[in-house]
């Protein structure tokens, strides 16, 4: 397995955050990683990621634990879209995504493969033509397709993407699931935090719901629909039915 997460923990001072978190990642898998506001979700990303350690437990990568990898190599298998990004920073879109070659730079300089890693990112992510735009002048939803695309250029074996579809139209938003879908294809696994009960059923193949402080619900997409009982999570007021192409839709009862 890519993943493993064995009763991990942890505290921010006082407050306890999450506890006794277990759940595993394969390569190819696109988790959506749900729950209510404040369950967990960031923190646990950051974790995996590498930011913080774990107050408890233990998370390993590549069947190695976490704590046993570098920085760079990390940087090399690991990207991470945080949920809030600075803006006001002084360089172009393009500049932005080749900082995503970094892990993978030999020198001081940009090579060509570089550059063509960055400018095939920013195609597939909608955002070429504006290249040589300042951060500063983007849109959210435009930044927000600069920064995947800095992700996507990183050449990861994990995606973490904390509400990768903020800012996006829906048209984007679409397009944004539909590439993460394809690189869970190509063999990176894929986590992502969302809200939206419908994009994560309709994209990803596994809900993982985090409640009461760790890991309440994990099922697959394909039994969305017949196992209900992770609805009430979120509220008792939702319902799942399947469409006519077969996906699970939840809507309001």
């Amino acid at each position: 397995m890519l993943l493993q997460a064995h009763d991990v923990g942890w505290q921010l001072g006082e407050v306890r955050i999450l506890q006794r978190v277990n759940f595993t990642v394969e390569p190819g898998e696109f988790v959506a990683l749900m729950g209510r506001n404040g369950a967990g979700k960031s923190s646990l990303l950051d974790l995996i990621a590498g930011l913080r350690r774990p107050t408890d437990g233990a998370l390993s990568f590549d069947d190695r634990p976490l704590e046993y990898w570098s920085a760079d190599d990390l940087a090399r298998s690991i990207s991470h879209l945080p949920q809030m990004v600075r803006a006001d920073v002084a360089i172009s879109a393009e500049e932005l995504v080749l900082m995503g070659r970094y892990p993978h730079a030999m020198g001081w300089s940009e090579s060509d493969d570089d550059r063509q890693a960055a400018r095939l990112a920013m195609t597939r992510c909608g955002c070429f033509e504006f290249r040589d735009r300042r951060l500063s002048s983007l849109s959210g939803g435009e930044r927000q397709r600069v920064l995947l695309a800095a992700c996507l250029a990183q050449e990861p074996r994990l995606l973490l993407l904390d509400e990768p579809a903020t800012f996006l139209d829906i048209d984007q938003q679409l397009q944004c699931f539909t590439m993460l879908r394809e690189e869970a294809a190509r063999g990176v696994a894929c986590i992502a935090v969302t809200h939206d009960l419908n994009l994560a059923l309709t994209f990803c193949s596994r809900l993982v719901v985090l409640a009461g402080k760790t890991v309440a619900a994990d099922i697959p997409v394909t039994t969305a629909a017949e196992d209900t009982t992770w609805l009430s999570l979120f509220s008792p007021r939702l319902v799942v039915s399947r469409t006519p192409s077969g996906h699970p839709w939840v809507s309001y009862a």
